[in-house]
């Protein structure tokens, strides 16, 4: 039976804040075709904005971004207040850009897969993802 996705969730040493996100986002831009940023707000989810540099990222607590390499993408969501970032994609086995999105990036600590539900379940129990 396929999932409906296909992600990981990665953990940092440190919480993550402004800073960090500029440095993640220069982090993706090299590393993919392009990248987008869901507009937060009454909108969110619905309307999104290209990312060319750093800079141009909104304002969020909650920010979400879509990269993309040719036809593939994958969705990346942070918490500014927590060591986490979450990633999403299609569930095909050939489909790395979930992970991809995670493995460059300073401070990773470790990466869990979605369905390890024992790691999971340890991370609720801390309240680093819901």
């Amino acid at each position: 039976m396929l999932a409906d996705s296909k992600g990981y969730i990665g953990i940092f040493d440190c919480v993550l804040d402004r800073s960090r996100l500029k440095v993640f986002a220069e982090i993706w831009l090299d590393k993919f075709d392009q990248v987008e940023q869901v507009v937060p707000g009454k909108q969110s989810g619905i309307l999104t904005i290209h990312i060319k540099k750093s800079e141009d990222i909104l304002e969020d607590k909650a920010p979400q971004f879509r990269v993309t390499a040719g036809e593939d993408f994958s969705w990346i969501y942070l918490s500014m207040d927590k060591p986490v970032v979450e990633t999403s994609g299609l569930p095909v086995e050939d489909n790395v850009m979930p992970l991809e999105s995670l493995l460059d990036l300073p401070d990773l600590h470790e990466v869990v897969d979605q369905f390890d539900e024992k790691r999971i379940g340890e991370l609720e129990r801390e309240g680093l993802v819901l």
